[in-house]
């Protein structure tokens, strides 16, 4: 089962408060923010932020104010929350991207997966490597990558290597020592591998002054392989360095799989 998809993925991001949008008919609700104003990102007293991955292109960072327009006039409703892509292989920070979905009034969440081209599923390791960024090999890129951040100015979610539980992307714990036991840290090396990379690059871009990030830990709701080691609690990096928790759920892939109920999707998470 693919996890990006190069058309319209909608994964729900179950995150303190962010859901996806659902159709109805009414126009979409404007809603008016000041783009050179101090913000601050609270969660809701009431209901949910509605947010969507929208269809940004294969590298899922084509962003465009048309494409957002077109989405929400389907949907009929405005979208608090637009999440698109940066990956590592493009070696930049995302800012004219960020800027369009900015004065549109949402807030940006961005999935900075360290990825190289092809952006090809189920291959592994590649020349991110995990081991290399712990190792300081990346710190260059990461450093510049905070300092853009933090003169882009205005409050973004990041997730760092989205869907980590799951084998099709290459920072999965499935490369990186599986359950092979580290005494050291009292945890699977795989899991461990990632939870110290995790740290890592948040501690680089807290040191550059990008106070504007609210960092989010995001995994699947099921682990991929289904295995002790390889669930969510095992790459948890610890609350210092979460503020968000993010949870993608995916109902109907195919026409015909049947469309699984919501509880029984977030139960695999639990």
């Amino acid at each position: 089962m693919l996890r990006v998809l190069p058309k319209i993925r909608l994964a729900i991001l179950i995150a303190a408060m962010i859901a996806l949008s659902a159709c109805r008919k009414s126009a979409p609700t404007q809603v008016s923010i000041d783009p050179n104003g101090p913000v601050e990102v609270m969660i809701p007293e009431h209901g949910a932020y509605t947010g969507a991955f929208m269809d940004f292109g294969d590298e899922e960072d084509d962003v465009t104010l048309e494409i957002i327009e077109d989405f929400e006039q389907m949907v009929g409703k405005h979208q608090a929350i637009i999440a698109s892509s940066s990956y590592w292989g493009e070696q930049d920070f995302p800012t004219a991207n960020l800027n369009v979905v900015w004065r549109h009034g949402s807030l940006p969440l961005v999935f900075w997966s360290p990825w190289d081209k092809p952006y090809e599923e189920d291959r592994g390791s590649g020349k991110f490597n995990l081991n290399e960024i712990v190792a300081g090999t990346w710190d260059g890129y990461i450093d510049k990558w905070g300092d853009a951040a933090r003169d882009f100015g205005h409050p973004l979610i990041v997730v760092f290597g989205v869907e980590m539980n799951g084998t099709w992307f290459p920072w999965s714990g499935a490369y990186y020592g599986r359950d092979e036991w580290d005494r050291g840290h009292n945890n699977w090396k795989g899991p461990e591998t990632f939870r110290t990379a995790y740290r890592h690059v948040v501690d680089r871009v807290r040191a550059r002054g990008a106070t504007n990030i609210k960092w989010m830990f995001h995994t699947n709701n099921y682990p991929y392989p289904y295995e002790t080691w390889n669930c969510a609690p095992a790459y948890y990096p610890g609350s210092d360095y979460v503020d968000w928790l993010g949870l993608s759920v995916y109902g109907q892939q195919f026409k015909d799989e049947p469309n699984p109920d919501i509880p029984s999707l977030v139960d695999w998470a639990v």
